[in-house]
C-alpha cells in the first residue's frame, strides 16, 4: 500500500486548565495530491489541528498532546526546528499575522532564504512565484498598499516559495469580497494543476471550493472526526446533522431544501431544476423620521489621493443599514467617519443633531458601539468575563446572561486571545451590545462563524434593533444583506454608487462590477431567466 503523505493516529489535544479535549482521538491519512475540505463548527479544533500538523504544537502548546503525526513516515517531532515548515505550509485567515517584511519582493525572498536558495537564483524565483499568483506588477510595492485579496495572494506566494508538499489554507476567503474570493480559488486551482500540491482547506463557505475538492472531512464539536468521504454523500445523508452542528451547506442545497425538493440535491445552483418557489422574507422596517447621523460634504484625503467623498448621507433612527463593496472601496473608512473614530479632512458630521466635534468622547461612545473587523483590536482585559464587564454598570446576572446569549459562559475565565476566531467575534459583539447603544456599527460581524453561531449573533443583533437600536453592518455577505437589511449602500472608490432597498439593488445594480454577487435566491432566478431567453 502506498505510504501516505501525512498520517494522524489517535491525536488528542487538551489545553492547560481545560478538562475537555479540543481534539479527540483523531485518526486519518492524507495522500499526495488530495484536495481536502475540512469543515466543523466554530471552536471544534480546526485551527488547533493546523498548528499540530505544521509542528507548532506540541512545542508551543500549554497543555497535553497524545497520539502521533507522521509526515512521509517520520514523526513530526523528529524534524529539526523549521524543517517541517518547508514541507507543511499554512496560509492563515489574516495574512498580516504572517508577514515578516515591508515589501512584496522581500516577503518572498524571506522564504527563499529559509530554503537556503543561492542569491543569484533568487531574482528569477521571486518573478516565478509572483507570476504564478498574478502579483508580478506589485513586486516593488509596500505590503500595506495591497488590497485584502492581494495580501492573501502574497501570503500564498510566500509559502509557495518554500515549495511545500502540503498546503493548509485556514479560512483564506474570510476577509475577501466575493470577486477576490473567486479569484483566489481560481489561482489555487491553477497552482494545483501546475504543481500538484496537496491541499487541506479549512472553510465555512463551501461554494467557492466545490470545483477543487475531492474529499471532505467533518469535525464534531468535541473535536472528533464525524465524517470522511465525498461531500455530496455527507450532505445528502447527514444534512440535518450538519445543520445542527452549525456547518454551512452549499447555497444550492439550501435553496432545494427551502423549495422542499426531494433528495439527492445538487451542490451548485446551475444544476437546480426550473420552477423552484421560495418564500420571501422582508426585513421589518423600524426606522423613524429622526436623523441619527448626518454627513454633509465629507471628504477624507491626503495630499495625493481622495479616499472618501460623501456629498450627503442621512442615517435614520431604527434603520438596519448594510454597507457593502469590494475590498478597499472605503466601507470601513465611511463607518469610522460616521462614528467619530476618524475626522474628515473637510465637511461635517452630526450625531443626534450635534456635530461630532462637540461631543465629549466618553458620552459619545456610551451612545455608539463599534465592533471592529479584527476582534483583538478592542480587547482590553485578561478574561472573557472582565471584557463584558469592562466600563459597564451591568450587574452579575446581566453579564451571565450576555455570556449565555453568545454561548461563551464556559469560557468566562479564559483570556480573550485564547478563544477561537469565531468566539472572539462573538465576544467583541457582546461587549458593545451590553452597553445598549443607540447606534451599533459592525464590521463583518459574522466573520469566522459557523451557521449556528451566525444565527445566534444575528438574532441578538435583531433583538437590539427591535428595541430601537440603529444598526450599520459592513459585510460582503449578500445573504445577510438580503435577510436583514432595510437599506443598502454600495461603496466604490470612496463614493456611494447605490443607496436603495435590497430588492432594488438586486434588480438594478451591476454587482459583479463592484466585486459582489447576488444572494443565492436571486442568482437562481436570474440564471433561469437568462436560460429561458436562449431556449
Amino acid at each position: 500500500m502506498k505510504q501516505p503523505l501525512l498520517e494522524v493516529n489517535q491525536l488528542t489535544v487538551t489545553f492547560e486548565e481545560e478538562s475537555i479535549p479540543t481534539l479527540t482521538d483523531l485518526s486519518f491519512t492524507i495522500q499526495q495530491g488530495d484536495s481536502i475540505l475540512l469543515l466543523g463548527p466554530s471552536g471544534s479544533g480546526k485551527s488547533t489541528l493546523t498548528y499540530c500538523l505544521n509542528g507548532l504544537y506540541p512545542k508551543e502548546l500549554d497543555g497535553k498532546m497524545s497520539g502521533s503525526i507522521s509526515f512521509k513516515g517520520s514523526k513530526i517531532e523528529d524534524f529539526k526546528s523549521g524543517e517541517i515548515n518547508l514541507e507543511v505550509a499554512t496560509v492563515f485567515q489574516d495574512p498580516e499575522t504572517q508577514f515578516c517584511m515591508l515589501t512584496v519582493e522581500d516577503e518572498i525572498a524571506f522564504g527563499l532564504e529559509n530554503r537556503k536558495l543561492a542569491p543569484e537564483k533568487m531574482d528569477a524565483e521571486i518573478d516565478r512565484v509572483l507570476s504564478l499568483i498574478g502579483l508580478q506588477h506589485r513586486r516593488k510595492d509596500q505590503i500595506h498598499t495591497l488590497s485584502g485579496g492581494q495580501k492573501q495572494k502574497l501570503a500564498l506566494a510566500a509559502v509557495l516559495a518554500l515549495q511545500p508538499r502540503l498546503l493548509i489554507l485556514d479560512e483564506p476567503t474570510a476577509n475577501l469580497d466575493p470577486a477576490a474570493s473567486k479569484d483566489l480559488v481560481e489561482t489555487i486551482h491553477y497552482l494545483k494543476k501546475q504543481q500538484d500540491i496537496t491541499l487541506l482547506i479549512i472553510e465555512h463557505n463551501i461554494d467557492y471550493w466545490l470545483p477543487l475538492i475531492n474529499r471532505t472531512m467533518l469535525l464534531d464539536r468535541d473535536g472528533s472526526l464525524f465524517f470522511d468521504g465525498d461531500l455530496s454523500d455527507a450532505i445528502n445523508l447527514y444534512d440535518e446533522d450538519l445543520q445542527q452542528r452549525g456547518i454551512w451547506l452549499p447555497e444550492a442545497v439550501l435553496l432545494a431544501k427551502q423549495a422542499q425538493r426531494p433528495k439527492p440535491w445538487p451542490l451548485t445552483i446551475d444544476r437546480l431544476p426550473d420552477g423552484l418557489q421560495f418564500q420571501t422574507v422582508t426585513p421589518e422596517v423600524m426606522q423613524t423620521e429622526k436623523c441619527i447621523v448626518r454627513v454633509e460634504n465629507a471628504i477624507f484625503r491626503n495630499k495625493e489621493k481622495v479616499f472618501l467623498d460623501i456629498p450627503n448621507l442621512n442615517l435614520w433612527r431604527g434603520e438596519f443599514l448594510a454597507i457593502t463593496g469590494k475590498n478597499g472601496s472605503g466601507k470601513t473608512l465611511l463607518s469610522r467617519l460616521m462614528t467619530g473614530l476618524l475626522k474628515p479632512t473637510a465637511g461635517g458630521i452630526e450625531f443626534l443633531g450635534n456635530k461630532l466635534s462637540r461631543w465629549k468622547t466618553d458620552e459619545l461612545y456610551q451612545q455608539i458601539g463599534y465592533v471592529f473587523q479584527n476582534p483583538e483590536h478592542q480587547f482590553l482585559t485578561d478574561s472573557v468575563w472582565e471584557e463584558i464587564a469592562f466600563g459597564q454598570t451591568a450587574y452579575e446576572g446581566e453579564i451571565k446572561k450576555a455570556l449565555e446569549e453568545i454561548q461563551l459562559a464556559p469560557q468566562a475565565d479564559k483570556h480573550p486571545f485564547s478563544l477561537s476566531q469565531g468566539q472572539k467575534r462573538r465576544l467583541s459583539v457582546a461587549t458593545m451590545l451590553v452597553q445598549e447603544p443607540q447606534l451599533l456599527v459592525l464590521d463583518e460581524p459574522t466573520f469566522g462563524q459557523d451557521s449556528h453561531t451566525t444565527d445566534v449573533l444575528m438574532d441578538l443583533i435583531c433583538k437590539h434593533h427591535q428595541r430601537g437600536c440603529t444598526i450599520v453592518m459592513i459585510t460582503h455577505d449578500m445573504e445577510l444583506v438580503d435577510r436583514f437589511a432595510t437599506r443598502v449602500l454600495i461603496v466604490e472608490q470612496g463614493c456611494i454608487v447605490h443607496d436603495d432597498k435590497p430588492e432594488n439593488v438586486w434588480s438594478k445594480a451591476n454587482l459583479s462590477g463592484y466585486g459582489l454577487s447576488l444572494p443565492a435566491r436571486e442568482a437562481y432566478r436570474k440564471r433561469k431567466q437568462e436560460a429561458s431567453l436562449y431556449a
